[in-house]
């Protein structure tokens, strides 16, 4: 294994992966060990691949997806909805989601109601230099055609890659009647952790969005309270709707940039070790401002933690709903593949011991967001905080 990483995450890619030694295990090189330490006949599954693989009359799938469904079933026997394992190429997406850049061409991709894969693009990136447009469907890359059975991630890692190579995309475009192939020269793409902005000037409130907990979510949010100090904010929308969680580091440093001292959490783990993670000791400009803190039914995980911390620590009032309830803590083992095992391996409280796995956090003020209100553009959770912050009520 290539490493160990705690990650806290509310809905983790659904997939069925296998690293390359565990590949070897189930469906190599060990067919002669057909029973495990506990007395569990392993042989029946060789017995099942080979009927299959002999009998079945459609496709047989290739030795690298059987061995996908085996480890996927294996995973699904332990009845948790967090320890499973991530294939290459999902894992790669997910690894730079949590990075905050990758090497890529500027354009997001999905599927319509046809099933095809159409690319929306970002002015004045390598795709939209390239000549890309919205609508384009995207029928290959590098000469690999996309099949219907292909995952956007899949398609989405196959895109990205080293930044200054180049990647070839062949196209469909709407009222053309030939394909096409453009060629783009990957940049690296940022995507922000944070975003900030001043909210009421004659009240000194800003407002701060953490979109997800990634590596660099702790340092841009620094930078963000820094800014609105500067601009003299002493009050702070910190808005947590929607970020399902990311690396549990990142969520310690983040609450210690409001939290003096103490804990952050608590991790119960097997057998009943109990670990706390104490607030880092670091300067910041928030740490006595007062905070209006906006969560709802995708606050989870890492959010929740930062959630809780703040508000058993007495600095945030929690606004809106209640949030979605993820209380456990994954490990990521790093596989030789680019695949991984993400394995629970404790569950958190929050500094005064309230549970949060299946409970959720309650707001202190409930505020929701009816479907009248997002198509007219409101957003009564951000105005009852921003009154809250600027009448104390």
């Amino acid at each position: 294994m290539r490493g160990v990483r705690t990650i806290v995450l509310s809905t983790l890619l659904t997939v069925a992966i296998c690293g390359a030694f565990l590949g070897g295990y189930l469906l190599g090189d060990h067919r002669g060990a057909s029973a495990s330490s506990d007395g569990a006949d392993f042989g029946l599954l060789w017995q099942v691949q080979s009927l299959l693989n002999r009998r079945f009359i459609g496709e047989i799938p290739a030795s690298q997806q059987q061995v996908y469904g085996a480890i996927h079933g294996l995973v699904a026997s332990f009845n948790d909805p967090y320890t499973l394992f991530v294939e290459p190429a999902p894992r790669e997406v997910e690894r730079d989601e949590l990075r905050g850049h990758f090497g890529g061409i500027g354009a997001a991709l999905a599927r319509n109601d046809a099933g095809d894969l159409v690319l929306t693009v970002i002015p004045d990136r390598p795709a939209a230099k390239a000549g890309i447009q919205d609508g384009d469907v995207l029928l290959a890359v590098d000469g690999q055609p996309i099949t219907p059975s292909m995952t956007v991630d899949e398609v989405v890692a196959h895109i990205r890659g080293e930044v200054g190579t180049t990647v070839k995309l062949k196209l469909r475009r709407v009222g053309h009647p030939e394909l096409f192939e453009v060629k783009a020269v990957r940049e690296r793409i940022d995507t922000p952790n944070v975003e900030w902005r001043l909210l009421d000037e004659g009240k000194h409130i800003g407002y701060t969005r953490i979109n997800i907990f990634g590596e660099p979510a702790a340092s841009e949010l620094r930078h963000a309270l820094e800014d609105l100090a500067s601009k003299g904010v002493n009050k702070l929308v910190l808005d947590l709707r929607g970020n399902g969680g990311g690396l549990l580091d990142s969520a310690v440093d983040t609450a210690s940039l409001f939290v003096k001292d103490g804990e952050v959490l608590r991790e119960i783990k097997r057998g009943g070790q109990e670990r706390f993670y104490p607030v880092k000791p670091v300067q910041s400009p928030a740490q006595g401002w007062e905070i209006a803190l906006l969560v709802d039914g995708g606050t989870a995980s890492a959010s929740e933690i930062v959630a809780g911390a703040l508000r058993d620590h007495g600095r945030a009032m929690l606004i809106g709903e209640k949030t979605f309830g993820k209380g456990s803590v994954q490990e990521v083992h790093e596989l030789p593949d680019g695949s991984s095992l993400h394995v629970t391996v404790a569950r958190w409280l929050t500094p005064k011991r309230h549970q949060i796995d299946k409970v959720g956090l309650e707001p202190d003020v409930a505020v929701t967001i009816s479907q009248a209100d997002r198509d007219a553009g409101r957003d009564p959770q951000l105005e009852r905080a921003q009154r809250w912050l600027a009448d104390g009520k």
